[in-house]
């Protein structure tokens, strides 16, 4: 929803500022592909830099006081190779990208929501760490480069033994190894190193005890919607566990779609949703029922032109809307009285 929704609401963080190239003398890698070769012949990881040179005030001010200043480099480029993906705005700019379609296949697979995002990797694609800009010049980076390095590959290390042990038992242990998988999950934060291949193991459950013999399939889905790590399969998986949303199953995908609209089509979809659900009874979850309400009221209101619905949702979201949010009162009043 960051991407597409709020874009209008918020502003965008276009800047008249020069372009800043991506590629400071050549040291950046503009083919991730390539860097990954590279990465793997030299023994290296990857720093990968999400940005967009021509109009993201923050990646041109990392870039500045960052990335134009020999420091950086002297200690980086030993462990890592850099890749600089950019995503720019300006026709000319976006001429000189070699494999813009590729890029944005990466940002979706990492899950890119903003610029600059600076996403530190294994040569196999591991995430380890993640940052944007950080104030304090070159040096300063660099040391928190290394802390992000020294937690994240720790995390890493942790989840390699949880899997380990999961796919070696045998038996009741394996029931065993798979719910310290699960609690190993819902115990980190979803950006933490590694939640990736934890949730590849949990997504794998839910195919091979479909029947959800064990029992422990809402737990899985649940966990695995709060942190984000949902796909189609899980979403259909929690609409057969629950088809009525009596475990409050069906809000969640749903307010988890509402959290990631980035286009009209995928916002008439979820408006449509949202009605269905409705139409079931309350959304259990007061904070999830007014956060879709609010949206799907200022999407129909300002990006979909429909009137009557955004009215429909303006109610429903004031009926649920705390008197503190003043703001957000203020413009479901505007959509009733409009």
């Amino acid at each position: 929803m960051r991407t597409w929704m709020t874009a209008f609401a918020l502003g965008l963080l276009a800047t008249l500022t020069p372009t800043v190239q991506a590629a400071e003398g050549g040291r950046w890698i503009d083919d991730f592909d390539e860097a990954v070769k590279i990465a793997k012949a030299e023994h290296k990881d990857l720093l990968v830099d999400f940005t967009g040179s021509d109009w993201c005030g923050w990646c041109i001010k990392l870039h500045k006081e960052v990335f134009s200043h020999e420091p950086f480099y002297t200690t980086a480029e030993k462990s890592f190779v850099l890749v600089a993906l950019d995503f720019p705005r300006d026709e000319a700019v976006k001429a000189k990208v070699p494999n813009p379609e590729r890029n944005r296949e990466l940002a979706n697979l990492y899950g890119v929501q903003g610029y600059p995002t600076v996403l530190l990797m294994t040569a196999d694609g591991e995430v380890f760490g993640q940052t944007g800009y950080q104030a304090g010049g070159p040096e300063a980076y660099i040391e928190h480069l290394n802390t992000l390095t020294t937690e994240g590959k720790a995390s890493l290390a942790e989840v390699a033994k949880l899997v380990d042990a999961f796919q070696k038992a045998e038996g009741e242990a394996k029931i065993a190894a798979f719910t310290a998988v699960l609690e190993g999950f819902e115990s980190r934060e979803a950006d933490a190193a590694g939640m990736k291949t934890l949730a590849d193991v949990l997504k794998g459950h839910l195919t091979s005890d479909s029947k959800d013999e064990q029992g422990m399939n809402e737990r899985v889905i649940k966990a695995l919607l709060k942190k984000g790590q949902a796909d189609e399969a899980v979403n259909a998986a929690a609409a057969k566990l629950d088809p009525k949303n009596e475990k409050g199953l069906l809000e969640q995908v749903l307010h988890a779609k509402f959290m990631s609209i980035n286009d009209e089509d995928a916002a008439k979809a979820a408006v449509a949703e949202l009605k269905s659900l409705d139409a079931m009874g309350p959304i259990k979850d007061e904070e999830a029922a007014l956060d879709m309400y609010f949206s799907a009221a200022w999407l129909c209101s300002e990006r979909l032109e429909m009137p009557d619905d955004a009215k429909f949702f303006a109610e429903k979201a004031k009926a649920v809307c705390p008197a503190s949010e003043q703001r957000r009162l203020e413009f479901l009043d505007q959509i009733l009285n409009g």
